[in-house]
């Protein structure tokens, strides 16, 4: 009997632990995405906030499942900081079904994470300048 509220405390400790992808990026304060034309090899438009409830499901859409290592190209870039010092640099693409993820260094290590459609729809309101949501 007495080790089941030990057994309890073991889950509930590890189940708050964070993925290595949020202690990457936990500390950031501020993101700037570059959206860009890769064929022209221009920006097209930039977007900034420090609105944490924006940062935060950006990193929660990068915190996904492992995939292959794409050669496919990028349609921007992500760059999040922690009081003006850069912390983490993301290429995406989300403009080919196939092909839509996130890729950066964690660790030395360059991971790719799948992305999904609410982060392509996201990313493609602030592209358009649209009202965007949480």
């Amino acid at each position: 009997m007495k080790k089941i509220p030990i057994l309890i405390m073991i889950m509930i400790l590890t189940g708050c632990k964070q993925s290595a992808i949020k202690q990457s990026f936990s500390s950031a304060d501020s993101l700037v995405i570059h959206f860009k034309n890769e064929q022209a090899g221009i920006i097209t438009k930039t977007v900034q906030t420090a609105e944490s409830k924006a940062i935060n499901r950006m990193i929660e859409f990068i915190d996904a499942k492992e995939t292959e290592q794409f050669k496919c190209g990028y349609d921007g870039k992500m760059f999040f900081y922690d009081k003006g010092q850069k912390i983490q640099e993301v290429d995406f693409k989300m403009k080919n079904d196939s092909c839509n993820h996130f890729s950066f260094l964690l660790n030395g290590k360059m991971i790719s994470t799948k992305m999904n459609n609410e982060a392509v729809d996201f990313l493609d309101a602030l592209e358009k300048g649209l009202p965007t949501y949480y």
